[in-house]
């Protein structure tokens, strides 16, 4: 009985010591799995509002794109101007034509395109400065100088003409003297904010210039403050770490409670800033996971498979916070692929994608061919052949973490096509990369369509003065020969005078179609300004034949009826030569030559033209 009662004794103590052993493991696994999944879902929220972040800052990056493109452009046809030394009145009316397209296409984001051309003030708004005005001392004409050439932007300024915040966009012409500018409306910026606060978690959200200056602020008493002169406690914290912290996250302490910072730069070296309140946004996965604890305890023997499943979706979850932050929404169509094995993963699908790939995700190398079939023209499948060759992505990707090649698709739209590096083995050797497609046929559309009303004569629709010189200019250095004609209207004042400029305006036009019927497509035709008009003829090198056009214009010309000039005909004098005369022939020589023979031809009544050789 007594070892009966000891083997008793003895197993208590066994069973006794196995359970606490058990249960002080069971806490220690419930508690190890609870922490692990409580960082988890941290880290996934933290994912969730550094990319939330990101797009505030790619939306406020396409916010001020569009006037920086708009100076850009408007620099280009002001420059031709000043080179030519057009007269102010003429550059007036460019502003004021360029202020009407912009003003349509920004919309409420700008008062217009103004300068400071040959000496002079000129708003294409129709603003008028008061007396006190002086362009040379504005923030937009010394920064502009400073910039030396390229995009500069000025410090943010309430406008007394709008009543709002304002930022001014400039660019130093050619000259090194004149400027050209557009004011930007910062209250977009105030609306993005607006938009992206009303969440318990969010402390604030600013926007703020390298220099401390605040644009927009989620608490409007802020905005326009400079934080490195102006601050309160919390505030003063926030730039310490912000100016010592090498990343775009990071974690401060303010009387007893934790804030998480994201920051994200946007273009001329600012900063989105957004802060989380931790106590708040924490609190509601605390509380989740103190309930689930109690009843993990219960059902112990699914620990190890949710931890399992959890650590695999995590490790899922960190391969896709990498994607997502490599690619972005513009993005048509995304494959990973792996370059050690060939295997592919879509991250992003399209009716293109899924056809070449036909359901198999294997052998990316060998399928080239078959991606360049779906997804690129006749014209530019060599090209997009030899871009997506992974054997040469090792050299291309060496110093650089993407590349990219702008090709036309089967449909005739115009496509990105871009390897992102995701990441390499640990002996250097590229593993996975993002190869993705982006549809940018809109942006070239739009850039082209900037481009054309850039070269384009308003009124007649012809290539302007600076567009039509620079191709005739081209063409000469190519070596190409032909014919160059300057056209002057005959008594043009006079239509203006008796008739009104409605009828001087429907002259022009008439005189432009009918240049537009005769020269082929491939010849220059433009308007120089006023009445005058010039054309190059590629490949006319014989008077027979130059004669022969000539008299087509002529024959056009008296087939016009304009019942506001009644009887009265338009007719034109003429003065052509070819190009080249000789070995040092200039375009400045021909314009000369052809000048002259305009000048002959006006001392004849109606339609004459005179060749100089």
């Amino acid at each position: 009985m007594k070892n009966n009662s000891f083997g008793s004794s003895s197993f208590k103590r066994r069973f006794i010591i196995v359970f606490g052993v058990t249960i002080l493991i069971s806490i220690l696994a419930v508690t190890f799995v609870f922490l692990k999944l409580y960082r988890l879902s941290k880290d996934s929220i933290l994912a969730k509002w550094d990319n939330r972040t990101y797009s505030i800052a790619n939306e406020m990056n396409y916010y001020l794109k569009l006037p920086m493109d708009a100076v850009v452009f408007s620099a280009v046809s002001l420059d031709h101007m000043l080179a030519y030394k057009l007269p102010h009145s003429a550059a007036l009316d460019y502003l004021k034509q360029q202020t009407d397209i912009y003003c349509t296409l920004i919309k409420d984001n700008s008062t217009g395109i103004y300068a400071y051309y040959e000496g002079r003030y000129l708003d294409g708004s129709g603003w008028e400065p008061p007396s006190s005005y002086i362009p040379l001392l504005r923030p937009w004409y010394m920064d502009a100088k400073m910039a030396g050439g390229e995009i500069a932007f000025s410090e943010p300024y309430f406008d007394l003409q709008t009543s709002s915040l304002m930022l001014s966009v400039s660019k130093l012409l050619q000259d090194g003297r004149s400027v050209v500018a557009m004011d930007v409306s910062l209250e977009g910026l105030k609306d993005m904010i607006q938009e992206n606060i009303a969440n318990e978690f969010v402390r604030e959200l600013f926007v703020m210039t390298s220099s401390g200056e605040v644009i927009a602020h989620s608490n409007n008493v802020k905005t326009g403050r400079n934080f490195y002169n102006e601050a309160d406690e919390f505030d003063i914290k926030l730039l310490e770490h912000f100016r010592s912290c090498k990343e775009d996250f990071f974690s401060i302490k303010y009387r007893k409670n934790s804030y998480t910072t994201f920051t994200k730069p946007v273009i001329n070296d600012w900063n989105v800033v957004l802060v989380l309140n931790d106590s708040e946004l924490y609190k509601p996965l605390f509380r989740m996971y103190v309930g689930f604890a109690g009843v993990i305890l219960l059902v112990l023997l699914l620990v190890g498979f949710i931890f399992a499943f959890l650590q695999k979706k995590y490790s899922e979850s960190e391969l896709l916070t990498r994607d997502t932050k490599a690619i972005s929404d513009i993005y048509t169509a995304v494959v990973r692929v792996n370059l050690l094995t060939g295997d592919m993963k879509v991250v992003r699908g399209s009716k293109n994608l899924d056809y070449a790939l036909g359901g198999s995700f294997k052998n990316y190398g060998g399928r080239i061919l078959n991606f360049v079939d779906v997804i690129a023209s006749e014209n530019y499948a060599p090209i997009v052949r030899e871009f997506m060759e992974p054997l040469t992505l090792e050299a291309r990707l060496s110093k650089v973490k993407t590349v990219s090649l702008e090709y036309i698709d089967r449909e005739g739209k115009w496509m990105r096509l871009r390897y992102f590096l995701i990441d390499r083995t640990q002996s250097g050797e590229l593993h996975h990369v993002m190869v993705a497609f982006e549809n940018i046929d809109e942006d070239r559309r739009q850039q082209e369509a900037l481009r054309r009303l850039s070269e384009t004569d308003a009124m007649t629709g012809i290539h302007n003065r600076g567009s039509g010189e620079e191709k005739i200019r081209k063409a000469m250095i190519e070596g190409k020969h032909g014919m160059f004609c300057l056209i002057d209207v005959d008594k043009f004042k006079s239509i203006n005078d008796n008739y009104g400029h409605q009828a001087g305006d429907l002259a022009l036009k008439a005189i432009a179609d009918s240049l537009k019927d005769v020269f082929r497509e491939s010849d220059i035709v433009f308007r120089l300004g006023g009445d005058e008009f010039a054309a190059f003829a590629e490949g006319v090198t014989t008077h027979e034949i130059g004669e022969r056009i000539l008299n087509r214009v002529f024959d056009f010309l008296e087939k016009v009826d304009i019942p506001a000039l009644g009887d009265r005909k338009v007719t034109i004098s003429v003065g052509a030569s070819f190009y080249p005369k000789s070995n040092i022939d200039t375009f400045e020589a021909v314009y000369q030559r052809a000048d002259e023979g305009t000048y002959e031809s006006k001392k004849h009544e109606g339609n004459f033209f005179h060749f100089v050789e």
